[in-house]
């Protein structure tokens, strides 16, 4: 679900940030910000000494950047980031996976979406399943492009996140539009695209089966609304909320091909993209 309030709970021993406007971090354990964007560059020395000078200057350039994004993401985030995480050897291994990515690759690493789940891997709101799968996220990202990322976050949206709290179907929309910049690039993926994300073991495809996504909408995500006629639910859509019927359309176009189910790793990379575009949502929702 979407909006639902965040609290905080910090264990013992542990360094929560608290943000409201600039940053100050007093620790007495674990690494500083600033240590963290060190750990990245130490990681790109260890894992290519014997590139070529030009070679290892551009790995360097793509680790740099990605350093920055994940400080930034960590002051963003400020309240939820628990700095002594990035002590752990888990944590510092999945960093590692991320920076090898970002120097070999640059962009087409997806950095952004390995700098959320990082961010996420240390994050007050943890349970070990989640953590395994955030981990294993890690890897796969570099292995898939950005419409496949959109992919994936277009069945997640369409299929397991519900807009709570709405009054009538016309306050979908700025929601829809959010969700659309999100996921459109991964609208009409090919065949083979699709096979390569099973692959990658983000998803299943059961070309045999397919799924009513209105009736699933009006049944389930959205039953509270009280709607029982598809009929009226379709024609409301379409007056109301005109994004939402885009979404909604292209999804019966894309089911034609069969059900697709993501898998956890599918899901956390799903969550990572929306992010994006609807800032925090809570991965312990789904991921548990």
């Amino acid at each position: 679900m979407i909006g639902d309030k965040q609290s905080q709970d910090v264990g013992a021993e542990s360094t929560a940030i608290q943000a409201g406007g600039s940053v100050t971090v007093t620790q007495h354990s674990g690494l500083s910000v600033a240590e963290v964007k060190e750990l990245c560059l130490l990681f790109l020395r260890d894992n290519f000494p014997a590139l070529r000078e030009e070679a290892i200057k551009v790995a360097e350039g793509n680790v740099k950047k990605f350093a920055a994004s994940l400080e930034q993401k960590i002051i963003e985030k400020s309240g939820d980031i628990v700095l002594e995480k990035f002590t752990d050897p888990d944590v510092q291994a999945a960093i590692n996976d991320a920076v090898q990515a970002s120097a070999r690759k640059g962009e087409k690493a997806n950095p952004s979406i390995l700098v959320d789940l990082i961010a996420e891997r240390t994050s007050v709101s943890t349970n070990d399943f989640k953590d395994i799968v955030i981990s294993e996220a890690v890897t796969v990202v570099p292995k898939i492009t950005k419409p496949q990322i959109a992919y994936l976050s277009f069945i997640h949206y369409m299929t397991h996140v519900g807009i709570q709290g709405l009054q009538h179907l016309s306050q979908l929309e700025p929601h829809s539009q959010k969700a659309i910049a999100a996921v459109s690039a991964g609208f009409n993926l090919s065949d083979s695209q699709k096979r390569h994300i099973q692959y990658a073991g983000t998803c299943s495809i059961a070309s045999m089966m397919k799924v009513d996504i209105y009736n699933g909408w009006m049944t389930q995500l959205y039953k509270y609304l009280g709607y029982t006629d598809l009929n009226k639910f379709k024609t409301e859509i379409s007056s109301f909320t005109p994004t939402t019927k885009v979404l909604l359309d292209a999804f019966v176009n894309d089911s034609k091909d069969g059900q697709v189910t993501l898998t956890s790793v599918g899901q956390a990379i799903a969550i990572a993209n929306l992010s994006t575009t609807f800032g925090k949502l809570d991965y312990s929702v789904w991921l548990k």
